[in-house]
């Protein structure tokens, strides 16, 4: 039996509702990868009927994936949020996206794919501690569009940046108390951008207990371009996460010459590096001591916008694509001699 031709490999990606123009803003971490693989190869979307997702509602969304599914395209589903995709006898070969282990669902069904692509190693030897695969995780790290370059426009030396969700791991409560020390020292805003969630009364009220409330602007969703042009124009940028798989905001930061100042902890230095300053999350003090310093000392700041930029370029979106394609054809060949 001829094995089917790599070159010959085509690829669907799914997505939920069939109004929707590509990946969602969750799914920012693929596409400037996607972007990259589909002038590789053949790509499509394929587009299942949206109905409110819930653990109830995973069972359709299979059949959907049985009745919609190309068998002779290779699936690669983006996101372990997405994991309940998996089916044990699929039309085709699977490969999946995995950024943390955090949900049970992700572990439980995660070996029912052909492949696994980890976001960092951090995340791959979390992956391989608690669920055995018939394959070994790939690690392939993310990217930033190109649009992501350092601005002209000079730096707000009043304007911290935060961007992220309101989740416990993200530590924003931490952050809050952070900057009440710095706000004491200095007259600056911190411009806070993510989604409300159940957790945004709580934050208001510390702020409000902080004194901060009318240093804190909220914003929930901001277009690329505003969110490309906050990078471009704050003085910092502040990552004070207790656990990520990876933290795109990190990369943003530095790719766009953003001074740095990041936690320590979970997959954050294996994409950081000695492109920002890495602390302890639970150590407040020295996070107000070096968000002060960055803010009062040019040299230091420009230094670290430098190591930034540096550390940015060992991220390549063509390099991961490249990547990610090659895993598609060694998953495409082995289906071959089953």
């Amino acid at each position: 039996m001829s094995l089917p031709s790599a070159a010959a490999v085509r690829v669907q990606y799914p997505i939920f509702g069939r109004r929707t123009a590509g990946f969602n803003a969750r799914q920012k971490a693929i596409t400037a990868i996607y972007d990259e693989v589909r002038k590789l190869v053949p790509t499509e979307l394929l587009r299942l009927f949206y109905v409110p997702v819930s653990q109830a509602m995973h069972p359709l969304y299979r059949w959907q994936m049985r009745l919609l599914e190309d068998p002779d395209a290779l699936t690669h589903i983006t996101t372990n949020m997405e994991s309940f995709l998996l089916r044990r006898r699929p039309r085709t070969p699977t490969v999946i996206s995995c950024y943390d282990i955090g949900r049970l669902e992700t572990t439980d069904r995660l070996p029912l794919a052909d492949r696994v692509i980890c976001s960092t190693r951090q995340v791959k030897e979390e992956v391989a501690g608690v669920v055995k695969l018939p394959h070994e995780p790939h690690v392939v790290h993310l990217a930033v569009p190109p649009t992501y370059t350092p601005g002209q426009a000079p730096r707000r030396r009043d304007r911290i940046l935060f961007v992220g969700t309101e989740q416990s791991r993200k530590n924003v409560e931490g952050l809050f108390r952070i900057f009440a020390r710095v706000a004491r020292e200095l007259p600056v805003s911190l411009m806070k951008v993510g989604p409300p969630t159940a957790n945004r009364p709580r934050l208001a009220a510390l702020a409000r207990e902080l004194g901060i409330d009318d240093r804190v602007v909220w914003r929930d969703f901001v277009p690329e371009t505003e969110l490309l042009e906050m990078y471009r124009t704050a003085a910092v940028t502040v990552v004070p996460s207790f656990l990520e798989g990876f933290s795109m905001p990190c990369l943003e930061a530095m790719a766009t010459g953003c001074p740095l100042v990041a936690s320590n902890l979970s997959a954050i230095p294996e994409v950081v590096g000695s492109g920002g300053v890495l602390l302890d999350p639970r150590d407040e003090a020295a996070w107000a001591e070096t968000i002060l310093r960055v803010l009062h000392d040019p040299t230091y700041s420009s230094d670290l916008s430098r190591r930034g930029i540096e550390r940015s370029r060992s991220f390549s979106a063509e390099r991961s694509a490249r990547e990610v394609v090659s895993i598609y054809e060694e998953v495409w060949a082995d289906r071959g001699r089953s």
